[in-house]
């Protein structure tokens, strides 16, 4: 049959394959980028990040407005903690630094909401590889050492505030990378897959400087699993089931037991490392911790209303931590930095939005395990192991409270309901683009 002519003086515009428009995936994957990206480098642009964590929270609501109800209405219990941390102004003893920093904190859940509630399945991954990718090549090019202990030598802080820090990034950043590169290889991308295993040295080298030990320690024991839930792939879905399940149980296992393994490894490593486990000071810091708490048990200060320079007990843990800066500290502790600033019932509704995200992602990533699902539950398992030791997930503009909400988000947002939205917000195709036979996108 031969074709239709085309009219005289008109021609077929051909679609671009790559094309950046408001419904382009890539758009997705640059907010993404964007939020954690200005997050990584906030030592080097400084109040730039909030502007452009804000500038990527707005154009998302102003882009993507036909996905915010239903995001909203799936990620609702996610919204609890910060409403929580919102009402602790007013029983703080600093209500109006606790509304500014309160209000920091919301929009950094949101924008990790936005991240794994409100964006493709691809740009979760795509864009967190994009923003540790770029920091870590520029961490390594441009960053500095820091003294770590007495008589220990230098640990490698790249372009963050602490090595501890860094050592976070290069971890979270390792294990972004593994499924990136198992994610190009699956779409038979296998030039930027083979260009992403380039990166791992890289990140190994910025992990072990960072003589980061709870980093090191959980990097080892997420990589694990995850590597053993990507094979798992391979095999038919009994097997592969088999697979998870036995590697997921051997890690929830790990998580339980860890009160008992988690503290002798972690004094093990620094004795091997050349640092005496008593210099990590966490034991004096943790006993004043468990004073603070028994002054104010049930809603405890108010959020950030304890590290502050005109607060003469945190000048003088700052004092006896060597903290010079007197800023970026905490009890190196999730649970008690939540119970001193927000009490036990701060505590009992973080448990209750961490529940409800955790139990979803679960049973998503058994059932249909996408890469964006097992990402996000292998980040878990990363922030659960390091917990005890650290604080994760309640600082405004950091990266693992951005982290903690996206995979808790991507958890609870219901399988192909992303695509659904970004279909119905395409243009119709007009009555003459139909008539004439014309592909609609």
């Amino acid at each position: 049959m031969a074709a239709h002519p085309m009219p005289s003086g008109r021609t077929r515009a051909r679609r671009p394959e790559f094309e950046l428009d408001r419904r382009s995936p890539w758009l997705d994957t640059l907010i993404v980028a964007g939020i954690f990206a200005s997050i990584l480098f906030n030592l080097l642009i400084g109040p730039l990040t909030v502007l452009v964590v804000f500038g990527a929270v707005g154009a998302f609501c102003v882009l993507r407005w036909e996905r915010l109800p239903a995001m909203v209405m799936e990620c609702w219990p996610l919204l609890l903690f910060p409403a929580m941390v919102m009402l602790s102004a007013l029983w703080s003893d600093v209500p109006l630094t606790t509304l500014r920093y309160g209000l920091l904190y919301c929009i950094t859940a949101f924008a990790g909401i936005i991240v794994g509630g409100g964006t493709h399945r691809s740009a979760y991954v795509n864009g967190h590889f994009l923003a540790f990718a770029v920091y870590s090549v520029a961490s390594i090019l441009f960053g500095r050492w820091v003294g770590w202990g007495e008589g220990a030598g230098d640990a490698y802080a790249g372009l963050v505030g602490s090595k501890n820090a860094s050592g976070d990034m290069a971890g979270v950043a390792t294990l972004v990378t593994i499924v990136f590169i198992r994610s190009m290889f699956k779409s038979n991308r296998r030039a930027a897959g083979f260009a992403s295993i380039a990166l791992l040295p890289i990140l190994g080298w910025l992990l072990v400087s960072s003589r980061a030990t709870g980093a090191l320690i959980a990097t080892i024991l997420a990589s694990g699993c995850l590597i053993a839930w990507l094979v798992s792939e391979r095999f038919e879905r009994q097997v592969r089931g088999g697979i998870f399940i036995g590697a997921t149980s051997a890690a929830v296992l790990a998580l339980i037991t860890q009160q008992w393994w988690l503290g002798p490894i972690f004094d093990l490593v620094l004795n091997a490392s050349g640092k005496d486990a008593g210099l990590t000071g966490r034991s004096d810091l943790w006993a004043f911790g468990s004073n603070l708490i028994a002054e104010r048990p049930w809603l405890g200060l108010g959020y950030n209303a304890f590290w502050l320079h005109d607060n003469i007990d945190a000048r003088y843990l700052w004092a006896m931590m060597g903290i010079k800066s007197q800023q970026g500290f905490n009890f190196h502790n999730t649970v008690m930095e939540i119970v001193i600033h927000l009490g036990y019932v701060g505590l009992g509704v973080a448990a209750v939005m961490a529940a409800a995200g955790v139990s979803m992602l679960l049973s998503k990533t058994l059932r249909t395990p996408e890469l964006s699902s097992i990402l996000a539950f292998t980040l878990c398992l990363y922030f659960s192991v390091k917990m005890p030791f650290e604080v994760i997930g309640y600082d405004p503009m950091h990266f693992t409270t951005v982290t903690m909400y996206a995979l808790f988000a991507v958890g609870l947002r219901r399988d192909g309901a992303v695509a659904r939205r970004l279909i119905s917000s395409k243009p119709r195709p007009s009555r003459l683009d139909v008539k004439r036979g014309r592909p609609v996108a």
